[in-house]
Formats: structure tokens, sequence, C-alpha cells
């Protein structure tokens, strides 16, 4: 198989503790050098769970400091990263996940678009669903409840995504929903469907774990811990994209469904 190595990190982070949690950060891409293609973290890695009190100190432009050391770290390490930050746009902030190249070349930024509860009086919600060609493979990003509405991935797939990399932060007692509602994305898009959440105490949450691949037969292809610190590397067989879709597309049968011109 000659499929992209990809890492998913589980973490427990410091809520509002930057340094730390960038330093973890930097030292696992760091680790990563020639074992993987692709290392993922979880949603909001870099600042823990913002508050309306504390998010204006802890969030930065993507030409912040932050996001300039991981961009440093990938090159060096040659490695490609997903991670999650506070982005500072003006005076609005928003919870978002990045995806850096092996180069250090920020190819994709996306916005939580549905908001949890946690978000509100925080972030302001994003409105576009990006999807960029890495290593030949067309990737999108979620951030955690995103995942809880088929509309989301289905944006991407229907952009041609054969990739979903999910950023988590779900917690207990909730870990439940997105351990089965991954690979039924997965299963329903004809795609991979990626998962790294955190898990361990954090200030106001503690988060389930359960980090995970599905693969695009909606096959749970590794599990996490609910309690430990983990990564799991896997190698993506990206033929499986093609062979789940040789019989039908349910991407191209929903949108027939949908419009009644093409119905006849």
């Amino acid at each position: 198989m000659n499929g992209p190595r990809i890492r998913l990190i589980q973490s427990t982070l410091g809520d509002g503790d930057v340094a730390a949690n960038l330093n973890q950060a930097l030292a696992l891409i760091a680790q990563c050098a020639g074992q993987v293609d692709l290392v993922v973290f979880s949603e909001t890695y870099i600042p823990g769970f913002p508050t309306p009190q504390n998010v204006a100190r802890l969030a930065e432009p993507l030409d912040g400091p932050s996001l300039s050391a991981l961009r440093d770290a990938a090159r060096q390490a040659g490695v490609s990263a997903a991670i999650g930050l506070a982005e500072r746009d003006g005076e609005r902030f928003y919870n978002t996940a990045v995806l850096i190249d092996h180069e250090g070349g920020l190819l994709l930024s996306y916005r939580k678009t549905h908001l949890y509860e946690s978000d509100l009086g925080v972030f302001k919600p994003g409105a576009e669903f990006p999807v960029c060609r890495w290593n030949g493979i067309r990737v999108g990003l979620l951030i955690c409840f995103d995942i809880e509405f088929p509309e989301t991935a289905r944006m991407l797939a229907n952009k041609g995504a054969e990739i979903i990399l999910v950023l988590d932060g779900m917690m207990k007692p909730h870990g439940h929903v997105h351990r089965r509602v991954v690979p039924v994305r997965a299963l329903e898009n004809q795609v991979y469907v990626l998962m790294a959440n955190r898990v361990g105490a954090g200030d106001r949450y503690t988060f389930s774990g359960e980090s995970q691949v599905a693969d695009p037969f909606g096959r749970v292809l590794a599990i996490a811990s609910t309690e430990q610190p983990q990564a799991l590397t896997v190698t993506l067989d990206m033929d499986a994209v093609d062979r789940a879709r040789s019989e039908f597309r349910y991407v191209d049968l929903a949108a027939i469904a949908l419009d009644p011109a093409r119905r006849g």
C-alpha cells in the first residue's frame, strides 16, 4: 500500500496555555519526521478552549507567531500538519483549522461553521467549505460539532473531497456521538474520515478521546482510548475510494433525488 501515512494526535492540553500547547505540537511534529506524511491535531489545539474573557489574548492572525512556528516546524520535519487555533481577523475571532504542507505552506484554512454552546460568545461562525489538493488528494477540514450535521461532509464531498479531517473537541459523556457518526459520514460520502480528538480534563470539560479512522465503506480502521493520550498511525489505501464508488455514488444519487429535472 503506497498511500499517505497519517498520524492522529490525541493529547491532553492546557486551556489558555499557548506556550505549553504550542511546544507540545512542535515536538510532536519533529517526531514525525521520516515517519508520516501528515500529522493531525485536535480542535483549538494551540490555545485550548478560549472563553469570552480570554479569547482576545489567546487568538492570533494566520500570520501570527504560533502558526509561523508551526509552519517552520513542518518545513524542518518535511511533514504536513493539520491543527486548530483561535484566529483573530480584525475584531472578530474564529475557531479555525489549518492544513500546512511539508514545505511550510498554508494550503487550507477553515472556520468552524456550526458553533457549539462553548463557542457562543467567543467565536463567529464561518461560512465556507473549502477543499484543497494535498499530495494529489483532495482534502477538506471540519471541526467537532460540524460532523454531527450530514450537510457539512456532503458539502466537502460535492467539491471532490476524498479525505475529510475532523479536528475534534468532543467531551464526556457525549463521546459515543462522534464514535458513531464518523463512520456514517465516511460511508454516506464514500470518503475517508479521520478524527483527532482531545483527551483528559480541561478547565470546563473532560474530553472523550476515541480518535478514529473510518474508510469509504464505513469501516473503522483504528480507534484510540477513551482515557489516555495516544497516537494513531495509518496508511490509507486511496484506491478504496474508487472501489467504494464503483457500483454507485451516494453523492450523485442524492443530487438526482433532489433535482426533479434529473429524475426524468
